[in-house]
């Protein structure tokens, strides 16, 4: 018998046949994966129900105990005698036996131990870490991320697998580094504050002449970095990305090598926006909006590929404290501006008050006086100095073959701002994809798991951790701008399932006007839907579980309580 814990609680015979743990009660499965975390340890009766029940003993925790036992042992192991059973009753309590049931968590911190007897640089350790790649494709205990009996172990796990990931992306450098880039993004997937991982992704990238990759990498770390720690990057990955930046401005080569086209991803849906932008006589200045996680940056970089050498993406956000123009000047690194333009722009971006002079906007413009139209396009472009706005509008009065894309969230986010003296011509709203055009691609029910939001569906395949991560920062993100009672309604609707606005007012004590406006906004930023009886909840199943993950067990039975009042 083979009893798998990370990842989705799994049960094997002798055979390889599938047993149906997961049909075991709720209470049984946690005694089960407790009794696996411990595996090798007795655990005494009253120890193992605090585990299970924490505060919430039952009246004869005991016998609830032993009744939930026996229950695994009838269901897992229903023909075994006693004396041969995996859970052993001994010494007042139980012991999960790995001699009579194999249990992965066993085997990885097996291999873990035979790494800490190994010396550094051992030929074995490859081996080892290969197991224990193998081995870790989940994190355990999904269903009880953050119980305390389960933190330790997932936290074990975690450190093994982000080791393992670096040490082989390390051994796979420098002759496979397409390797070497996917396992650092599996471990700054899994620990995305540990500087070794990003700084092994940029090398990976670099290797294989994917520079922007490694400067987004950066970007990226300095965010993390900054937002949840209040550091900086080492001077170390600081000197990596200092050779990328320099190693960006040096004169491009004289002849023109032809580099084959690189492997397109996959890119689904939005056909008839991509249409409005490559098609003949398209806008001069056009609008994409959609809220967090709507896809905005990958729809530049598919446009990208859609026009070959004519698009140059820049991003407004890098912009603010650092550089007036680092979004010009990225985008026109990529349409392939000359060094001197390049050192006009680095000049002048370093005055946050001065715009470029004419002169200078002469030379950028000269770079669109051909017949094709050139995309300059700006992600997150809300916050755009009144000087680097005033500069855009100048050219797109001047050349005509410029156009111009810009990405930000809602059309209101720029009424004050100096971005709305540019104009709106054209918005384009990004909406979510579609169950028709989500179909072909997935084997399950994507639009139902994702509600069809591309952030989503990035991650459809990744670790439930990380799903659910990010289910849970979008939608903190999306509702962060919005009244108070529309978090109590997500959290409502994430354990109780679909409600009207009559019930949800009595539930979350808030005037019918303040519900109907928050169900109004959440729906507008695709958290929530409206079925044909009225009804609101959840468009995408990530999100509502993963808010119901914050909802603590007491919370849960008290809206019960109060909805079968209702």
């Amino acid at each position: 018998m083979r009893v798998r814990v990370l990842g989705q609680l799994t049960v094997t015979d002798d055979r390889g046949t599938r047993l149906a743990a997961e049909e075991l009660p709720r209470r049984a499965r946690q005694v089960l994966a407790v009794l696996a975390a411990r595996h090798g340890r007795i655990q005494s009766k009253d120890a193992l129900a605090d585990a299970v029940w924490g505060d919430a003993l039952p009246g004869n925790h005991v016998a609830a105990l032993e009744h939930y036992v026996s229950v695994i042992r009838r269901r897992l192991q229903p023909d075994a005698p006693a004396s041969s059973c995996f859970i052993v009753t001994r010494g007042g309590g139980y012991l999960f036996d790995t001699g009579r049931a194999e249990l992965d968590l066993a085997e990885l911190r097996h291999r873990v131990r035979e790494l800490d007897m190994l010396p550094p640089g051992a030929p074995e350790r490859l081996t080892l870490h290969e197991q224990i790649l193998d081995l870790t494709h989940e994190l355990p205990f999904p269903e009880d991320p953050y119980a305390d009996w389960a933190s330790p172990a997932r936290s074990e796990v975690q450190v093994a697998a982000v080791a393992a990931r670096l040490e082989l992306a390390g051994a796979a450098m420098p002759d496979n580094p397409s390797r070497a880039l996917r396992l650092a993004q599996e471990a700054i997937e899994l620990n995305p504050f540990l500087e070794n991982g990003y700084r092994a992704a940029m090398e990976a990238a670099v290797a294989l002449d994917r520079e922007d990759d490694a400067l987004r990498l950066f970007e990226q770390l300095r965010t993390v970095l900054d937002d949840e720690l209040g550091v900086t990057p080492s001077t170390e990955i600081v000197r990596l990305h200092r050779e990328l930046l320099a190693r960006r401005q040096q004169p491009a080569p004289a002849v023109a090598v032809p580099v084959a086209p690189a492997k397109r991803e996959r890119f689904i849906g939005r056909e008839a926006a991509l249409r409005v932008l490559v098609e003949p006589d398209q806008p001069q200045v056009v609008h994409i909006v959609g809220p967090d996680g709507a896809g905005k940056s990958a729809f530049l970089h598919e446009l990208a590929r859609h026009v070959v050498g004519r698009v140059g993406i820049g991003h407004g956000g890098s912009s603010i404290a650092v550089h007036r123009l680092a979004w010009l000047r990225s985008a026109l690194v990529q349409l392939a501006a000359s060094p001197e333009i390049i050192a006009a722009i680095d000049e002048g971006g370093d005055d946050q008050d001065r715009p470029l002079d004419r002169r200078t906007l002469e030379s950028i413009g000269a770079m669109f006086a051909g017949p094709e139209p050139v995309i300059v396009a700006v992600d997150d472009a809300a916050d755009l100095d009144a000087s680097s706005v005033a500069e855009l509008s100048w050219l797109v009065r001047h050349y005509p073959a410029l156009r111009v894309v810009l990405t930000y969230r809602y059309p209101s986010e720029v009424a004050a701002r100096p971005l709305a003296a540019l104009g709106t011509p054209v918005v384009i709203r990004l909406e979510p994809l579609s169950a028709a055009e989500l179909a072909p691609f997935h084997e399950v029910d994507l639009a139902g798991l994702t509600g069809g939001i591309p952030a989503l569906i990035a991650v459809a395949r990744r670790l439930p951790e990380i799903r659910l991560a990010v289910a849970m920062q979008l939608a903190r993100a999306r509702t962060r701008w919005m009244p108070e009672p529309a978090w109590d309604i997500l959290r409502t609707c994430a354990v109780l399932g679909r409600l009207d606005a009559a019930d949800l007012a009595i539930l979350i004590g808030r005037p019918m006007i303040e519900v109907l406006d928050s169900i109004d906004r959440l729906v507008h930023a695709h958290l929530l839907d409206e079925d044909d009886k009225g009804l609101v909840g959840h468009r995408s199943s990530l999100v509502r579980d993963a808010v119901a993950d914050q909802v603590s067990g007491a919370s849960k039975r008290a809206l019960r309580e109060r909805l079968a009042a209702v």
